[in-house]
């Protein structure tokens, strides 16, 4: 009975801090468009560097501790990496400036949708033919400018216990651009009696994201490994580039 009291109590508060962290990143966001005015490049090194210092405080709040290896890629970039939950973007952000590319239901998302959009995040609509292709131009866009973009060729997160097939579609504009795609591999971990790395941490199948989220918040020992691959995936047609991402990912 203590148990509980005392994680619920531990969500609430981590809660509430999280609020007030993510109220105070909003804010700021006034600052990047004032930027544009003058500077493109100027406003997006300003988003992404408020994005990271956001990322790093809010998984300090949630108590999650993030440890990573391998070089990490620099900007312009393309880096494709496994999906296990919605927690891979902020760990992501909290290691490398970049944007992301993020399916087009994320925006339908209650208080979340437009923070995502604001957030730089290019979309695709895989439920229309010109969906890829809009994508593409708005990827090829942030690589022009010589930002980074992260996505996840999965298409849809999992529980971790192997790496699902990766979709050429999402290769695309590497295959154009002729840019290597850099590579990471999640993984989390736990050592909570109470709580699994598989059902607690990552976020997959059919799982309510405000139970699963609320559930997170509720204990410690939390642990996020990731990876950066030494080896990229050079420039090839697109279904050839994924499976070699694929493969060098579940080496």
């Amino acid at each position: 009975m203590l148990h509980l009291v005392l994680a619920h109590t531990r969500a609430i508060i981590r809660l509430v801090i999280g609020l007030c962290v993510l109220a105070m990143l909003v804010v700021s966001w006034i600052l990047p468009p004032l930027v544009r005015i003058f500077s493109s490049r100027a406003a997006d090194k300003l988003l992404l560097h408020q994005l990271g210092v956001w990322a790093r405080v809010t998984l300090a709040i949630m108590g999650v501790k993030v440890e990573s290896e391998g070089p990490k890629p620099s900007a312009p970039y393309l880096l494709a990496c496994n999906h296990l939950s919605y927690l891979d973007v902020i760990i992501l952000w909290s290691q490398l400036d970049g944007f992301f590319l993020g399916k087009s239901e994320l925006v339908k998302w209650p208080v979340m949708g437009p923070l995502i959009r604001a957030a730089g995040t290019v979309f695709i609509n895989r439920t229309q033919r010109h969906g890829v292709v809009e994508a593409i131009k708005g990827i090829t866009d942030k690589v022009d400018e010589g930002n980074g973009v992260m996505f996840f060729p999965e298409g849809a997160s999992s529980s971790g216990g192997e790496i699902r097939q990766y979709k050429s579609n999402m290769f695309q504009v590497a295959a154009q651009s002729e840019l290597p795609v850099h590579l990471a591999v999640l993984h989390y971990a736990t050592n909570s009696k109470y709580n699994s790395a598989e059902n607690d941490m990552a976020w997959w199948g059919e799982m309510s994201f405000v139970r699963h989220f609320y559930q997170m918040l509720t204990f410690d020992n939390k642990l996020a490994r990731v990876k950066f691959l030494e080896q990229t995936v050079p420039h090839a047609d697109r279904k050839q580039m994924a499976e070699q991402a694929q493969r060098l990912a579940t080496e």
